[in-house]
């Protein structure tokens, strides 16, 4: 699956502000998308949580010299 994202101009910037304002409203296209995007941004914040406390454990394990 590809995702064709537009050039980036300040035309395109003006569009983005407005569809985030609500002043232009865009049809959705397929909702499993944002279903699919949802689940990896789930997935990503779990890994980094995890990778995050296996780190700490690491350091609180080691005895001081």
């Amino acid at each position: 699956m590809i995702i064709r994202l537009g050039r980036l101009t300040p035309g395109y910037f003006r569009l983005l502000q407005r569809q985030v304002s609500g002043e232009v409203q865009m049809q959705p296209q397929d909702r499993a998308i944002n279903q699919i995007a949802m689940m990896l941004a789930i997935m990503g914040l779990g890994l980094s949580y995890y990778s995050t406390k296996q780190m700490t454990e690491k350091v609180q394990a080691q005895p001081a010299p």
